[in-house]
């Protein structure tokens, strides 16, 4: 007798694959034989009795059942990184059943059992192939962070955005291979997800995060962040986070920092650079600022099971769609007035307003073209405004636009996007 896991997932696992559970067993000549399989997601048990394949393993795509994961919201984040819970908790049992005296019965003792793993809101692709490692490969499927070239959970590259002032300002190279830039302005607010610990990744060792600002004059202003050692750790490193921060001793504005240039964020292992250097650039001093327009700031989640987010800072429009429910009334009043002359005859019972948002970006480069389809394709979009109390909310959003063109902007031509942003409620009458 003997029940074996031929197969199963990696500790740390992403969603958008096959999460396969692989089985084999001595005993699949017995009447009626099948194998047992409990499937536990957080709290949710989930019991199936599975017929052998005609090779005699069990084959068990785990991914329908964790399809519906969705992610905690962090944006506004201060004073300390977040225990981000955007995940869920996998285990399995198998054992093996038969039919004995017509009644399928367990086999005592041969449960084998995997656990320990945990699900995040991520995808890969065909392309990337069966289960692809997490720890190992290219910089894209990789998550664990060892190296300087290693991503954090976000879909921005170094190939995202080139700032045409970095030498200019002796940051380097605009595509500098160590450098993702994100053009910002000072209300900016969002997280960065990273694996905070080594609990499913044995080689994600990192520690501390550290914020250099550099000012006007090329100096610079230096924070070192200790780590929690969350399983997956939001760092608030976007300017409104930072400047929220009430014990954080540099902040990216004009009041506490005139005249700031950008400030970068990376990740370290024992003091030693461990991912890649985000390099947020004060966008609304060079380069990206209308002041003819409100800016609309989106965010989402990625394919690597962070958020991201995007500024759209050109002409921006409400449009309310309304869908008007009538009826026509008898003009009656039960009294021998018959009616009275201000009735009316036609009534509107309700209007169902829908709200739907235009949003325009600015002229764009090839890599944020590559950059937006995430967020095309994202079932969790929010819009990051303020309420008419000036408090920071993150309002639920879907896009209305069903395809979406990739540009290759290299024909010297410039180019921007626009997108139909329909609120997910109802405006209410």
């Amino acid at each position: 007798m003997a029940l074996t896991i031929v197969d199963e997932p990696f500790n740390w696992v992403v969603r958008g694959q096959k999460i396969m559970l692989i089985a084999s067993s001595t005993e699949t000549a017995q009447s009626g034989f099948r194998y047992g399989l409990v499937i536990t997601i957080d709290a949710k048990t989930y019991q199936f009795y599975l017929t052998p394949a005609p090779d005699g393993n069990m084959y068990f795509d785990i991914s329908p059942l964790v399809d519906d994961l969705r992610n905690q919201q962090h944006h506004f984040a201060t004073d300390n990184t977040v225990d981000d819970l955007s995940k869920y908790a996998l285990s399995a049992a198998i054992t093996e059943w038969w039919l004995i005296a017509g009644v399928l019965t367990e086999n005592e003792g041969s449960e084998v059992t995997t656990s320990g793993r945990i699900v995040i809101n991520g995808y890969y692709q065909v392309y990337d192939g069966y289960k692809p490692n997490p720890e190992v490969g290219t910089d894209r499927i990789k998550y664990v962070l060892e190296f300087s070239p290693n991503y954090a959970m976000s879909d921005r590259l170094i190939t995202t955005h080139a700032w045409y002032l970095s030498n200019t300002w002796n940051a380097g190279n605009p595509t500098n291979a160590g450098v993702v830039w994100i053009p910002s302005f000072e209300n900016d607010y969002g997280t960065l997800s990273i694996p905070g610990n080594a609990t499913y990744m044995f080689n994600n060792l990192i520690d501390d995060m550290r914020i250099v600002i550099y000012k006007p004059a090329g100096t610079t202003l230096t924070a070192t962040i200790s780590l929690s050692g969350y399983d997956i750790e939001a760092l608030p490193v976007y300017p409104g986070n930072l400047n929220d921060w009430a014990t954080l001793s540099i902040k990216p504005n004009e009041n506490d920092t005139p005249g700031w240039r950008y400030y970068e964020v990376w990740l370290r292992t024992g003091g030693v650079q461990s991912s890649i250097k985000y390099r947020f650039y004060n966008a609304a001093a060079y380069g990206q600022k209308d002041c003819q327009h409100d800016k609309i700031r989106l965010g989402w989640v990625n394919s690597r099971g962070g958020w991201d987010y995007f500024n759209f800072i050109k002409k921006s429009e409400m449009n309310d769609e309304i869908d008007r429910k009538k009826y026509r009334k008898v003009l009656f009043n039960s009294t021998t007035s018959v009616f009275d002359k201000e009735d009316r005859g036609l009534y509107e019972r309700r209007n169902l307003v829908q709200q739907v948002l235009t949003v325009t970006s600015d002229y764009i480069q090839e890599g944020e073209f590559l950059f937006l389809r995430s967020l095309l394709v994202s079932n969790q979009v929010v819009w990051l405004t303020t309420d008419f109390g000036g408090n920071n909310i993150a309002l639920p959003v879907n896009l209305d636009d069903t395809s979406y063109t990739e540009r290759k902007t290299r024909d010297g031509k410039l180019y921007n996007v626009s997108f139909k942003v329909r609120m997910a409620n109802e405006y209410w009458t």
